[in-house]
């Protein structure tokens, strides 16, 4: 039975009240002492989730780079929360020296300095931790950026007002607050959670994006509602929902097994991409329907356009792997080939590919079988070694080979025994094929730095029999040479 958690039971307590308080309570016109609270739990959150953050980086001991990279991660994200408390801290001041100015609502340029410095060190443990260099997850993460910019369109307000300078950088802030931190989290989540190997435990992971979702649909409510008392409050309270969410997610991470990183699925395709192209072609239709041709139209339809290229590229980067995986598989089909059918020591086909050429020439003509078996090769192991015996047989290989024609078969059944398979072999080419293999395999061989003698008992059979009958025609052959202590004998099988 899984242990209670009476702290992160508190934190549950806290998210679930306090949100819903403060939007009651926190809406009346004089908003300095209500901003005064909220930044001050702003503060509590991001101060505790820098402390909850260092621990779990403290947690991950080890020289893998995995645990490098999580410690690194884990490590920048306390800073950021540091950073993000500063900034907390600096509203609050600002509030109580400034209760009637908006900015304690939205933030001094301080306050916004802060956040995205805080964003920009979470982004950079995000891109340093190990995830892999594969193609396929580069377009992945790159498709799905793309629907995510695209969604970003629908988070930009242009400021009212003449176009001058101000209108300008107030533009400039506006992308930076809304869609931009939307983009930044949205591209440290896909980074982590693409890769091979994730940081974070599934339930840390859940919370983490609820988080960032509900953070960003706040960010993306226009100024004016945030202004008004009432509507901003309960805007505010979602704010606080969604840090303590995080706060949340990091005490889940830090209760659970962190030196473990939750592998993803391995799964052979992705739905993610495609899942983003669909959102991108939709919120493009429904902007046509809604706006007509504006410029915001006309930047979601390029975005679905560029998404939709990035997924058609996927593809290509699939199809090229998987030809390159098909390509592997045929080598490897080879060379395993290579192996089931060929002796290991000699390179000279074995019995089973013997037996299979044998039955498939015979079916279409007549063969010539020489069945060779080496005399005295016993004595040569025993006298001078198994490795001088592996290279007298590799040395009949060759000699072997020197005999016969491209296209014949020649063989090492087993042991010192060997088989050459033949066809279209008049009488007087049989004669000349007896004579070459006899001169080869008969007198002394020099191996490495002895000579051993070399001699060998041949066999042959002619004709149209069955497999074995025939190999059992030269066999008989080949044992009354053997016996007869002469260097060849011939039989006819008709």
């Amino acid at each position: 039975m899984a242990r209670r958690d009476p702290l992160l039971g508190a934190l549950v307590l806290v998210a679930a009240l306090l949100p819903p308080l403060f939007g009651l309570f926190g809406g009346g016109d004089d908003r300095g002492p209500a901003m005064t609270v909220f930044w001050l739990a702003m503060s509590a959150i991001h101060g505790s989730y820098a402390l909850l953050t260092r621990r779990i980086a403290a947690l991950l001991v080890g020289d893998d780079p995995l645990l490098r990279g999580g410690r690194r991660l884990w490590r920048l994200i306390s800073v950021a929360a540091l950073v993000w408390t500063v900034g907390d801290l600096s509203q609050v001041a600002y509030a109580l020296g400034s209760p009637g100015d908006r900015a304690i609502v939205m933030g001094t340029p301080f306050f916004m300095a802060c956040m995205l410095g805080g964003m920009a060190l979470a982004l950079t443990g995000a891109l340093t931790f190990p995830g892999g260099t594969r193609a396929g997850l580069r377009m992945d993460v790159a498709t799905v950026m793309a629907a995510a910019i695209t969604a970003g369109c629908l988070l930009i307000e242009l400021p009212p007002g003449p176009h001058n300078s101000s209108w300008v950088l107030t533009l400039i802030v506006t992308l930076l607050v809304a869609p931009g931190v939307f983009l930044l989290a949205a591209f440290a989540v896909l980074r982590i959670t693409l890769t091979s190997r994730h940081p974070v435990t599934l339930a840390a992971a859940v919370l983490n994006g609820l988080a960032t979702l509900l953070q960003a649909l706040m960010q993306a409510v226009p100024l004016p509602v945030y202004l008004n008392p009432r509507s901003g409050a309960w805007l505010l309270a979602g704010t606080l929902l969604a840090n303590m969410l995080l706060l949340i997610g990091g005490r889940v991470q830090h209760q659970a097994d962190t030196v473990r990183f939750r592998r993803r699925s391995e799964r052979p395709y992705s739905l993610l991409p495609y899942a983003a192209m669909a959102v991108t072609w939709i919120a493009g239709v429904g902007m046509l329907v809604a706006e007509g041709l504006t410029w915001r139209s006309w930047l979601v339809i390029a975005g679905s356009m560029v998404t939709t290229g990035l997924v058609v590229a996927r593809q290509a980067v699939a199809f090229r792997h998987i030809a390159v995986l098909l390509g592997e598989r045929d080598e490897l089909a080879a060379k395993l080939t290579e192996q089931a059918f060929h002796d290991a020591l000699t390179g000279l086909a074995n019995r089973a590919l013997f037996m299979r050429e044998l039955t498939e020439t015979l079916s279409r003509t007549e063969v010539t079988v020489f069945l060779i078996d080496l005399d005295e090769f016993k004595p040569v192991n025993d006298r001078f070694g198994h490795a001088t015996g592996d290279r007298l047989l590799i040395e009949v290989g060759r000699r072997l080979r020197r005999c016969v024609r491209a296209g014949d078969v020649v063989a090492r059944l087993g042991g010192d025994e060997f088989a050459v398979l033949m066809t279209d072999l008049d009488p007087a080419r049989r004669a000349e094929v007896e004579a070459a293999l006899t001169a080869e395999l008969t007198g002394l061989v020099t191996l490495a730095d002895v000579r051993v003698p070399l001699r060998a008992s041949i066999g042959t059979a002619t004709g149209r029999l069955d497999p074995d009958s025939l190999l059992h025609e030269a066999d008989m052959a080949m044992y009354a040479v053997k016996n007869a202590g002469r260097p060849f004998q011939a039989n006819s099988a008709a």
